[in-house]
């Protein structure tokens, strides 16, 4: 499967036919376009382009310059329209974490989500099974699962295990098709399978389209000349080169600047404006040109998430700041 063949997947998993995934993914590529070229860049029959660009507008996904002629659409602010999709995902999720918490007193059984519960749990888990496991810290993780753990250097977590701070003393892992949560509770530990197709798939999107590692860069809770900076975008980094180097960072963009922290080396920052060129290379890695003082710098990474969003992102802003 291509990568233009995944995504259009994983759109379609949302609710998007084949034929609007195709075109949404023309849109957001190719920009402020007419219909008849983004037929061509979407491969989607012309007969069929204006019912499906007349759909994603009605949905909010896209925008329409009426005043062209011949008429033009463009991607409406794809990033604020899934920060609202996640934003009502959020409240779902709350809904669900109340309906566990009236549960957690069961011994099992069927519920309307599609779980059941077993309590003062004791068995153990296989950390392999789990695509991403979330816990406050390592205590829930440590006593239930087991099997392989592969560490990521400069840390002590495994490659898919991830700690997020907060109060509750509970743990949530995910596969493709199950979500199980473990509360402790005293001298307790309630067992919570949900076994719910739909639900599933759509944490496996809201995965896939967000970055999972927001919550690891509490190193930028250290660096004070953050303060009046606004955080538009953290991902996590597979490897570095060039004028930054090394392996599992992070990177961060503020409304100013761009930040590169490799483990056990100094923060790299410099102005979003220095940023001379930024582009995406097919095997996946980002290429910048970093202008400065007295040399010009050259930076390759590789993220974890789609390095179209960096380039987009870093496009925006130098745009706005231009006006």
């Amino acid at each position: 499967m291509t990568k233009k063949e995944a995504l259009v997947e994983k759109l379609r998993l949302m609710g998007f036919s084949e034929y609007a995934a195709k075109t949404y993914l023309a849109i957001v590529r190719v920009g402020n376009s007419t219909p008849t070229k983004l037929s061509e860049a979407a491969e989607v029959p012309k007969g069929k382009i204006y019912e499906v660009l007349e759909d994603l507008y009605k949905d909010g996904f896209v925008g329409k310059d009426e005043k062209s002629k011949p008429m033009k659409y463009f991607a409406d602010k794809p990033i604020k329209r899934f920060k609202k999709f996640l934003k009502q995902f959020s409240e779902a999720s709350n809904d669900l974490l109340d309906e566990l918490e009236r549960s957690y007193e069961t011994a099992g059984g069927a519920h309307d989500y599609g779980f059941y519960s077993v309590g003062n749990f004791t068995d153990k888990l296989n950390t392999e099974d789990y695509t991403y496991i979330f816990a406050k810290d390592d205590s829930l993780f440590n006593r239930f699962f087991e099997g392989k753990k592969v560490v990521v250097e400069g840390t002590s977590r495994a490659h898919n295990f991830y700690t997020v701070g907060g109060s509750s003393d509970a743990l949530v892992a995910f596969t493709r098709h199950r979500m199980i949560v473990l509360i402790e509770k005293d001298d307790r530990v309630q067992f919570v399978s949900i076994e719910d197709p739909v639900f599933a798939s759509a944490v496996d999107q809201l995965m896939a389209l967000s970055s999972i590692n927001r919550t690891l860069t509490t190193e930028m809770d250290d660096i004070q000349e953050l303060a009046g900076e606004k955080i538009l975008y953290v991902d996590s980094l597979r490897h570095a080169e060039g004028s930054v180097f090394g392996q599992n960072g992070t990177l961060w963009i503020s409304n100013k600047r761009f930040f590169v922290k490799i483990p056990g080396k100094e923060t790299y920052a410099v102005p979003v404006f220095a940023i001379e060129s930024c582009k995406v290379n097919p095997d996946g890695r980002l290429e910048l040109i970093v202008k400065g003082r007295d040399r010009t710098e050259e930076i390759i990474i590789y993220p974890e998430s789609d390095s179209v969003i960096i380039v987009n992102l870093i496009d925006f802003i130098l745009e706005n700041g231009k006006k």
